[in-house]
């Protein structure tokens, strides 16, 4: 059935009484309040709205504290928020303009709270009457920095980060505890992990009560609202057809704001994050083009690890609007096959997302770790981080410099490849491992994004190579001597994490194109499929990648399989 462009929305809900409050010295009259009546159609917003929403955020850090980083309980607050901003902004060259700070999973707080538990490891700020929340606005505003508010809008019901007491197990705050009505438990994670869902109304309106808790009682720029953390916000298997409630929520954060906004005189500004692609968006039940119609939101902050964000789908949807687009990179879920990386790859993935029309970067799960907990940072990789926040905002920075381009392999991270219960964190329509064909009159297409003009700047480079691992189970039970190499390691944590080496005489058989233009002879290096490539055959943008096998029987069952794809690009600096 076609849906109108305008609806009726749920003119109140007024079953708060079912809300159990989490501190039990907490009256339910303390967050009791209903939802207002929701015009149906768009939020109308003020030109000093549009105006801010506008600003410039070359990379935007989303800054996870609520994990506690145990030893920070013997900081003062100040302290604590001073070496962070130090560490994001210090750096001479930084291009951090907007930081978010994600204080848990929205099951526990940093701030004096009058509906959640104190996270564990603030709970000494907190019996002191010290507050970090407005330590990092004045120090925000004072460097000029965008503060957030992100919210991981469905935590882990009954356990989560940060949430572990020394002598009792999982805390027993939980409101899906109290209410076992509210929550579904996890399809990934075993018990005692659960997660709200939506489709309760009575979960909207205390999620909303939390987050109106913060609005109105602290001065942030804006708010993010998290959508990609838990895994099922609405029932699993339905979560399409129960999208309205997710709209219905999204109007009530967007109007609550539009509130504090006009008592305060200046804009609150409303960021949420979804799946990488509209596709995905949909399986979660995430109605996004209802979304930017009906003005619900200023910026999309895109997907979480993949490196195959469909820039080119949100464009055309937010054409027109003032809605921001910020493709993610994250540090600690990594990208499957790239739980290591390089410099070089940050480079190339911010390279393309920038040539794509993204409006900035989005560092996610970053970790800084200030020179105040030097013994838990691993130098190498904090010199990487720092390096990239001062490149990855900006053409200018990253021009001439080494990069990696790649395509994306599904799964990662430790989430699963499938989205069987939910799209989000799996890259499940990700392009690789793809199968080949062992009839040589079909080929295989594989498509990858290329952030620089590498043909225009033939004279600045040095080297480009296209670097192939390839898997052969039909080479499982030959020896060694016969093979390319012995395994290679693809991914961590992945269905398979190395490769079965194909044989010598597969090389032979193997014919690549690059935009129709059959490649000379590899070589082998590492159990790497290399090679060399002109600058001539590579465009700004999408490529493809074309594989054939020839003389192969085509009635063998087994199959090779492209495990990963990359092209080096080395620059003469």
């Amino acid at each position: 059935m076609k849906e109108t462009k305008r609806r009726t929305f749920l003119k109140r809900v007024t079953a708060v009484s079912a809300i159990t409050i989490l501190n039990p010295n907490i009256t339910l009259g303390t967050i009791k309040k209903e939802l207002q009546g929701h015009p149906s159609g768009q939020i109308i917003l003020d030109s000093n709205h549009l105006s801010v929403a506008q600003r410039s955020r070359r990379i935007v850090v989303n800054l996870d504290t609520g994990w506690g980083l145990p030893g920070v309980e013997g900081l003062e607050p100040k302290e604590f928020v001073d070496a962070y901003m130090e560490y994001l902004t210090g750096i001479d060259g930084s291009q951090v303009d907007s930081i978010w700070w994600c204080w848990g999973e929205m099951n526990y707080a940093p701030y004096p709270s009058k509906i959640l538990p104190a996270n564990l490891q603030y709970q000494k700020w907190l019996q002191q009457g010290k507050d970090p929340l407005p330590i990092v606005i004045e120090s925000s505003k004072k460097k000029g920095i965008e503060a957030f508010y992100s919210f991981r809008i469905n935590d882990s019901g009954l356990g989560g980060a940060g949430t572990v007491l020394p002598s009792e197990g999982w805390i027993k705050w939980s409101m899906i505890e109290k209410n076992p009505h509210w929550g579904q438990p996890s399809p990934f994670w075993p018990s005692p992990f659960y997660h709200y869902n939506f489709a309760v109304p009575e979960v909207r309106e205390y999620k909303l009560a939390i987050i109106r808790e913060v609005v109105e009682n602290y001065d942030f720029d804006g708010i993010e609202i998290d959508w990609r953390c838990g895994y099922g916000c609405l029932p699993f298997y339905h979560k399409w057809e129960n999208r309205e409630h997710l709209t219905e929520f999204m109007h009530s954060v967007r109007e609550m704001l539009q509130e504090r906004a006009r008592k305060r005189g200046r804009p609150f500004l409303l960021a949420v994050r979804i799946p990488e692609n509209i596709e995905g968006c949909h399986y979660d039940g995430i109605h996004v083009e209802r979304w930017v119609e009906e003005n619900l939101v200023d910026i999309l902050v895109l997907g979480c690890k993949n490196f195959d964000v469909d820039l080119d789908a949100f464009k055309r949807l937010t054409a027109g609007t003032h809605i921001k687009l910020y493709p993610s990179m994250d540090d600690h879920h990594r990208a499957s096959g790239y739980e290591q990386p390089s410099i070089e790859l940050y480079r190339g993935v911010a390279s393309t997302f920038i040539q794509q029309g993204a409006d900035g970067i989005y560092a996610f799960n970053w970790y800084p770790v200030p020179i105040i907990l030097d013994s838990r940072a691993n130098p190498e990789q904090e010199q990487l981080r720092r390096t990239a926040l001062c490149e990855m905002g900006s053409t200018e920075t990253l021009k001439f410099k080494d990069k990696i381009f790649v395509t994306g392999r599904r799964g990662g991270g430790g989430w699963p490849e499938t989205a069987e219960y939910f799209y989000k964190n799996t890259c499940a329509f990700a392009q690789l491992p793809k199968e080949l064909s062992n009839n040589q009159s079909e080929e295989a297409y594989i498509f990858l994004r290329i952030g620089d003009d590498i043909d225009t700047s033939a004279d600045k480079i040095e080297q480009i190579s296209l670097r192939i691992l390839l898997s052969d189970v039909t080479a499982i039970d030959l020896p060694w001597e016969k093979r390319i190499s012995k395994p290679v390691c693809i991914a961590r944590l992945s269905s398979r994490d190395f490769n079965e080496p194909p044989t010598i005489d597969l090389i032979s058989q193997l014919r690549i194109r690059i935009n129709g233009v059959i490649l000379e002879q590899p070589i082998i290096n590492d159990g790497w499929i290399i090679y060399p490539i002109k600058a001539v055959l590579l465009a700004q943008g999408s490529n493809v990648i074309a594989f054939r096998l020839n003389d192969r029987n085509p009635l063998e069952k087994g199959r090779v399989t492209i495990e990963k794809l990359e092209l080096d690009v080395r620059y003469t600096n």
